[in-house]
């Protein structure tokens, strides 16, 4: 009867969760005006972001969009929009009557009221998710006059000065830091015209990327090559019902001037209505340009209904809800807000050209405010400024892996769509470089999918103008190339999933693997005039494992990678991976080398490599040797030698300081097992060993409200998902990634048993209710409710899934 009746309270709430009202409590709520950018809140769809706030009486918003990517490969803010209001609804000192801020999840936007003594307002922030659109819809109480304002800071040409050490100055276009010539920022063109405020950069022939592919000696092929820097013209026009352009003023935010363009009310009115619509295009010619923009300026019925339809059907592909009714004060409520939180930004890439940013995604704000910095110079420190710009692969892939559990499958493609478009460019550096097969894919590279002038080196001693330095052998991760094969895993994961055609991507999950072979058989020639080992294996020689240990031979995690990559590979059907292919890839498979075991302890644990360099040193603290578990899922519940990798967990992570190989390197003080923030993958590494106590502790260090990493200071940011900075800036969304990974993993894993067994519960805490709405394998939705310390509800779809479900451990 107990079960009956939870049965029936279950049937209630699954029609409220189906009209979403179970968002509404995660809702972020404030009370209260912003002091600065620092506390904005996200608002986001489509292919743009944005960071709203309100500050000294005015209603502020940055403007960013995916693609805006200039010629030094910085992504740029498009730029800020100040708007005010006469009679204002919001008080100068902050003090209204009434005020309130609100991330309405349902609909993707931001709601603002304002109620003082002069006028109340009613505000509406959105972005349209199927075309580049901002909206800001004002009612007011009494009719009033509005001032609209475009600021932008880049006005003129700056040259960005060279730094000391690893050149912090030029970080945000991070190819060029220590390059000893002059580098520029550009300004942008922004006047009155189209009615309204014409704003847009175009990328001038001072080219990056152009640079970088000189100094890899990879000029003669370049007109072979796709480079996504040139010609490109991003921006927009503002325009307003009622609104006439005005004047130009200037100003002063966070240390960095600006000029602000002002459109004006005709007349008091009531409502107002401000659009900014963007357009980006590759083109050298601006008139085309222009007519690209023109286009998308007009006006469409029903985009609202549209965009409520999307959020709608959106939140309804996946939830997790965790302590439903506790509120903030419970730090497991607190996870589960936070996940319908980050999922809520990741959507503002949903359908982005290029992939959402590791660091800061699209809601980046003024650097002042991460790492407070009073008397930065304005010329790179403003709101464009992000640390580790470009991208940065092991980073990256952490945004992506849980868009798979959560449904957001279509999410991942800005991603693929990344290696898809630059794997001629990456084809082309091997054959030049080495004059082998696959794609080489390193790990700190440009928008073009080469690896950046910083980590290849630009001048002696290191850089390719030194005689000494081998052509194609970057000096910063010499031989790390191990991130594309955990994307061409993902790939195959995205087809394990979906079943949908992955025909675009075969290529590279070809290459990325053949790669691999190549390479190392090319070294392993030079060094004994054969191919292999005396065991016929491949040796990966001169290797690092992460960034963590270096260096020694077959790291865990390739070791790991192409084992998973290579069996999926002749798993596909035949019209993808011919019958000869299968037969390359399954001699292969056998030569791959095993993995790496030490003792500690008394017991045998997973080694990151074959502890044989007495030179190799203990740097970061990436949990290498765990990758067999998360992400190949090598070891995991349901799988043989779990205790293997549990051992590994409890005696084989090395503390801070660790004598390794007869050397010592300290870590800041914190051990592997303690760096949790930014990219630390404990808890999804500890979910698929069942540790529910120890993936309980570490999800609310990563997943309760934004309290920073313990070296920031435990600062905290007011919008609890602005996790950081970590390593970079804020938000981290490479944090929130991992965190929601380890959250489904506590919930369902979906390895076991040729990935078929649907593993319910299998690292959950027991004092914590949870009800999930989660993807597994072949199209199958799985769907639970545990309350009050037991399963009170469970369905599977297709219901002949259900006989592959397990429940806990």
């Amino acid at each position: 009867m107990r079960f009956f009746g939870a049965l029936i309270g279950v049937l209630i709430s699954s029609s409220a969760r189906a009209n979403l009202e179970w968002l509404d409590e995660f809702n972020v709520v404030w009370d209260s005006q912003s002091a600065n950018s620092g506390e904005s809140m996200p608002c986001g769809g489509g292919d743009i972001g944005l960071n709203v706030w309100v500050e000294d009486g005015d209603l502020l918003f940055y403007i960013e969009r995916s693609g805006n990517i200039d010629e030094n490969d910085q992504l740029l803010k498009t730029g800020r929009v100040r708007i005010q209001m006469e009679p204002n609804p919001f008080s100068a000192d902050g003090k209204d009557l009434s005020f309130r801020q609100e991330l309405d999840l349902k609909t993707g936007s931001v709601l603002i009221t304002g109620r003082s003594d002069e006028n109340n307002a009613d505000i509406r922030v959105w972005v349209e998710v199927c075309r580049p659109v901002v909206h800001v819809e004002l009612d007011t109480e009494k009719k009033s006059e509005i001032t609209a304002s475009f600021e932008s800071w880049r006005n003129q040409k700056q040259l960005i000065p060279k730094g000391d050490g690893r050149d912090y100055n030029r970080w945000a276009m991070y190819g060029y830091c220590t390059y000893n010539g002059d580098v520029f920022s550009y300004p942008d063109q922004v006047d009155f015209a189209e009615g309204g405020v014409l704003f847009f950069h175009q990328n001038c022939g001072d080219d990056l990327i152009e640079k970088e592919i000189a100094l890899q000696r990879l000029d003669g092929v370049i007109d072979q090559m796709y480079l996504p820097t040139k010609n490109r013209i991003f921006g927009g026009v503002m325009l307003g019902n009622n609104l006439a352009s005005s004047d130009v003023t200037g100003g002063s935010y966070v240390f960095t001037p600006y000029k602000a363009w002002n459109l004006k009310s005709v007349k008091p009115v009531r409502q107002h209505h401000i659009r900014l619509v963007l357009h980006t295009e590759q083109t050298e010619h601006r008139d085309k340009w222009m007519a690209g923009l023109r286009k998308s300026t007009a006006e469409v019925s029903g985009v609202w209904e549209r965009n409520v339809q999307w959020w709608r059907d959106f939140w309804n592909r996946s939830h997790i809800i965790i302590n439903k009714g506790r509120g903030a004060d419970d730090k497991g409520w607190q996870v589960g807000r936070n996940y319908q939180l980050m999922r809520y930004m990741l959507a503002s890439n949903a359908f982005g050209e290029f992939p959402i940013h590791f660091n800061g995604g699209l809601f980046i704000y003024d650097h002042f405010y991460v790492d407070g910095k009073r008397g930065m110079n304005p010329a790179f420190y403003n709101a464009d400024y992000r640390k580790w710009g470009a991208w940065t692969g092991m980073n990256q892939r952490l945004v992506h892996w849980p868009m798979l559990k959560s449904g957001d499958f279509e999410m991942m493609l800005p991603q693929f769509e990344y290696y898809r478009k630059n794997l001629r460019n990456a084809q082309l550096r091997n054959e030049v470089s080495f004059g082998i097969k696959g794609c080489s894919f390193a790990e700190q590279i440009n928008s073009a999918g080469l690896p950046n002038g910083y980590h290849y080196g630009w001048e002696p001693p290191f850089g390719t103008r030194n005689p000494e330095h081998e052509v194609g052998m970057q000096y910063h991760h010499t031989h790390y190339f191990h991130t594309q094969l955990e994307f061409a895993f993902m790939m195959h994961e995205w087809y394990r999933f979906t079943g949908a055609d992955i025909s675009p991507y075969i290529p590279f999950m070809k290459d990325a693997v053949i790669f691999h072979f190549e390479y190392h058989r090319m070294l392993q020639r030079r060094r004994t005039g054969r191919d292999w080992d005396e065991n016929g294996r491949l040796v990966m020689k001169g290797m690092q494992a992460t960034e963590t240990y270096k260096t020694g031979t077959n790291p865990i995690l390739e070791a790991a990678a192409l084992r998973k990559n290579l069996e999926a590979l002749f798993a596909l059907p035949d019209k993808w991976v011919s019958k000869k292919e299968k037969e390359l890839f399954r001699d292969w498979a056998a030569r791959v080398p095993e993995l790496n075991f030490r003792m500690r302890n008394g017991h045998r644990t997973l080694s990151p490599l074959l502890e044989e360099k007495p030179s190799s040193r203990l740097c970061n603290r990436e949990l290498a040797q765990l990758y067999p578990v998360f992400p190949y899922g090598i070891y995991a519940l349901g799988l043989p030698g779990l205790d293997t990798a549990v051992y590994t967990w409890k005696y084989g992570l090395d503390p801070a300081g660790d004598t390794y190989l007869g050397k010592e390197f300290g870590i800041n003080g914190y051990p592997q097992r303690e760096a949790w923030w930014g990219w630390g993958q404990q808890v999804p590494m500890l979910a698929r060993m069942g540790l529910s106590h120890e993936s309980k502790e570490y999800i609310v260090k990563k997943m309760s409200d934004a309290m920073g990493d313990p070296r920031s200071g435990n600062f905290k940011a007011r919008f609890p998902a602005f996790w950081g900075p970590g390593y970079g800036c804020m938000p981290s969304m490479e944090w929130g990634g991992v965190g929601m990974v380890g959250l489904q993993e506590m919930c369902l894993q979906t390895i076991a048993k040729d990935g078929r067994e649907i593993r319910m519960l299998p690292a959950w805490p027991a004092d914590w209710d949870v009800d999930f709405k989660l993807h597994a394998p072949g199209r199958t939705i799985v769907e639970c409710v545990f309350s009050d310390g037991a399963l009170q509800w469970q369905q599977v779809t297709p219901l002949l899934r259900q006989a592959d479900v397990v429940i806990g451990q």
